[in-house]
């Protein structure tokens, strides 16, 4: 009946997923090709979204490159728990910081080493720290360089920002092995570890996080067209949300 009254359209043209080739060896050519394609143009971007704290040069090459790119695609910055448009220096057990994104109100947030004497213009390490107004909070260290986690962060936040979802219940982890010749994986280590470590697959128009084990599994995609998402009733699973 939902079907006959709000038919599902076509799709229409959707964005691919070649950026994952570049994924390993230019991860920040790889986040700005698929910003591009995932985020239609505005016509005009805020001026705020173009500023950064201090020019971009003073920043490391991922962080001024992402900035850069917001000016293109201000809606990297308008995501829930977005990379924040003017990073905060703090500092903690390991030394100063430079805290670049924030999650839930701050409960957690993200950061690279900074050094008083000027940024490290290579591809540094990144900190996730947990409650970090405790003084006694102990930054952990991310599997990802600041460049790739980039990526990870965006792909993340983009999916939570999909127009329309779809998520499985918790399912047998060889029922998705169906999808596997049509979903492709982005090379990049679990998103958040210790809470539920989604690994990220794309296809075109598609993104999906998927938490698993070697008996257990849940996927939850994001979509830009609701009939991107359609295709996925052939497989018979039980969903707890269906946007298609």
């Amino acid at each position: 009946m939902l079907d006959a009254v709000r038919p599902v359209p076509a799709p229409g043209p959707v964005p691919g997923v070649e950026w994952v080739d570049l994924v390993n060896t230019e991860p920040i050519q790889a986040l700005e090709s698929f910003v591009l394609g995932w985020f239609p143009a505005e016509e005009t971007a805020p001026a705020d979204a173009r500023s950064t704290a201090g020019e971009p040069d003073s920043l490391p090459l991922a962080l001024s490159a992402f900035h850069r790119l917001a000016g293109l695609r201000p809606a990297i910055h308008r995501f829930h728990d977005p990379v924040l448009r003017h990073p905060k220096h703090a500092s903690g057990p390991l030394g100063d910081r430079l805290v670049f994104a924030e999650w839930a109100g701050a409960s957690m947030d993200w950061s690279i080493p900074w050094s008083p004497h000027g940024p490290d213009k290579t591809d540094p390490f990144v900190w996730h720290t947990e409650d970090p107004g405790n003084d006694d909070a102990e930054p952990i260290l991310e599997e990802e360089p600041l460049s790739r986690f980039l990526l990870q962060f965006t792909i993340f936040e983009a999916w939570l920002a999909a127009p329309y979802h779809a998520r499985t219940y918790t399912m047998p982890t060889a029922r998705l092995d169906a999808q596997w010749d049509k979903l492709r994986p982005v090379p990049l280590s679990p998103f958040l570890p210790t809470y539920q470590g989604e690994k990220f697959y794309v296809a075109p128009g598609l993104l999906a996080a998927l938490s698993s084990d070697e008996h257990e599994a849940m996927v939850s995609f994001g979509a830009l067209h609701r009939g991107t998402l359609t295709p996925l009733l052939e497989h018979g699973f039980r969903w707890v949300r269906f946007d298609g």
